[in-house]
């Protein structure tokens, strides 16, 4: 156990200690934990005997953000060395000073930021009574991602780690995109819906790339310090994928065969 927090500790990047919420994750945790009491507990409670808020106005905005944001996030982190340095291969994560890679750190940063913003759709959820949607898949991988957003700008703000991050980022785009059409009422919605399966395969594509991607992370001469991470990071990325596979069978593979 000594041995571990050594190497943790050796590993975390001493640019990020005195940014807002990094010195410890007493913060996220605050976060996750009033998260889940209020998506599992206190909202439905509110919601139990009121007719589901429509939010059609709050829900435009709230994509139009997400969209912008998870587009810039992208943007920033593939001009902080992506389009200049880095490679495909291993890239292990720097404590660099330097413009791009201080830059890189920076937006890494802001992610997390957006992985807590990113909380508001299970309240939209909760809010319109979609009961459907505030599954275990659901809850479970947006706590999770804010705690791996918290420990990624901690130990990871760079290199091969930030791939993920643009990957991502870039499928949240086409997500938000999807639920800001929808946003629009039930004509657009009828016209969008053939296209949601896909959204699903596309997420789950992504987890695959990030697992291939970072299995090199695994190898003895990559990222020796941060096997720990690599550890947590992968295991989590298989949980998940196997959590959107399962939502995958079952809202789409089975209701094509009962057709």
């Amino acid at each position: 156990m000594e041995d571990l927090i050594t190497r943790l500790s050796e590993a975390a990047d001493p640019r990020v200690i005195d940014w807002p919420f990094m010195n410890d994750p007493s913060f996220v945790l605050v976060i996750i934990v009033v998260y889940l009491i209020l998506v599992l507990k206190i909202g439905p409670a509110f919601m139990e005997n009121r007719k589901a808020y429509s939010l059609n106005k709050f829900m435009f905005y709230y994509n139009i953000t997400a969209v912008i944001a998870s587009a810039a996030i992208s943007y920033g982190l593939l001009t902080s060395g992506w389009t200049t340095t880095l490679t495909l291969g291993c890239e292990p994560a720097t404590h660099s000073l330097d413009p791009e890679p201080l830059r890189m750190a920076k937006f890494v940063w802001w992610t997390m930021i957006l992985k807590i913003f990113e909380l508001t759709d299970t309240f939209i959820f909760v809010l319109r009574k979609k009961k459907n949607q505030t599954s275990f898949l659901h809850i479970y991988h947006h706590a999770m991602v804010v705690l791996i957003a918290w420990i990624g700008t901690r130990w990871a703000a760079g290199g091969m780690w930030t791939l993920n991050i643009i990957t991502n980022c870039m499928v949240h785009v086409m997500m938000y995109m999807y639920y800001l059409l929808a946003s629009f009422g039930p004509k657009i919605q009828n016209v969008i819906s053939p296209w949601k399966p896909y959204l699903t395969i596309i997420q789950m594509l992504q987890f695959l790339f990030m697992l291939i991607h970072m299995c090199q992370a695994l190898l003895p001469s990559c990222e020796p310090t941060r096997k720990p991470i690599a550890y947590i990071y992968l295991s989590q990325v298989i949980v998940v994928f196997y959590l959107f596979w399962e939502f995958y069978k079952k809202s789409y593979l089975k209701k094509n065969k009962s057709l």
